[in-house]
């Protein structure tokens, strides 16, 4: 039920966000009747009106453009990559502690099942790359026992030998863009992943 509620909540929060993205046919025609002058100071307004997120966004995408350039091998694998995850812990976990809650008593197969409804989410978006990262971000911010929850699941860029064994491999098994199928067993609890780059 509370897994519900929270795909409810994330997939109206990735349709505000998409709407936001998109310009409305009425702004489309106004910008192409405008003066020259008029134009001018749209763009000043709209850029001193942008807020900081969207500029530390624009300088992970610089960050990534770069590492992407200059972080791979000869070889077609990648030195690096850079994933959002979803962790569920269990009481059998390394850890069996998170954010959300200071004491985990679920099962492994519980977290395993919740994973797998999250996954049907996910896959309700999986054709437009945009919407399934934003629903990814949304539910890895209330969903994950990760502390990297409040970036939406980012772990960043990392390398080999950074992380457990099976999340390295599955995580630099995927494409860019690629969600795994299945959930990702490791002493932290299960995952879900998404590659980024």
């Amino acid at each position: 039920e509370s897994l519900n509620a929270t795909a409810a909540a994330a997939a109206a929060a990735v349709k505000s966000i998409l709407k936001r993205a998109e310009p409305t046919a009425a702004e489309n025609n106004a910008s192409t009747t405008q003066s020259t002058a008029d134009t001018t100071v749209t763009k000043v307004v709209k850029s001193s009106s942008s807020s900081s997120t969207s500029r530390k966004k624009q300088k992970t995408d610089d960050r990534e453009k770069h590492r992407e350039k200059h972080h791979h091998s000869s070889s077609s694998s990648p030195k690096e990559v850079r994933v959002l995850h979803i962790l569920k812990k269990h009481k059998d976990s390394r850890r069996p502690a998170s954010w959300r809650n200071p004491k985990i008593t679920d099962t492994k197969q519980k977290a395993i099942s919740d994973l797998h409804e999250l996954l049907s989410i996910l896959s309700e978006s999986s054709s437009n790359p945009k919407e399934l990262r934003a629903t990814f971000e949304e539910l890895a911010k209330t969903e994950s026992d990760c502390s990297s929850a409040k970036r939406g699941g980012d772990l960043g860029f990392f390398g080999r030998k950074k992380m457990q064994p099976a999340f390295e491999k599955a995580s630099f098994g995927l494409r860019v863009g690629e969600l795994t199928r299945e959930v990702v067993d490791t002493s932290s609890g299960v995952h879900i992943i998404l590659r980024l780059a």
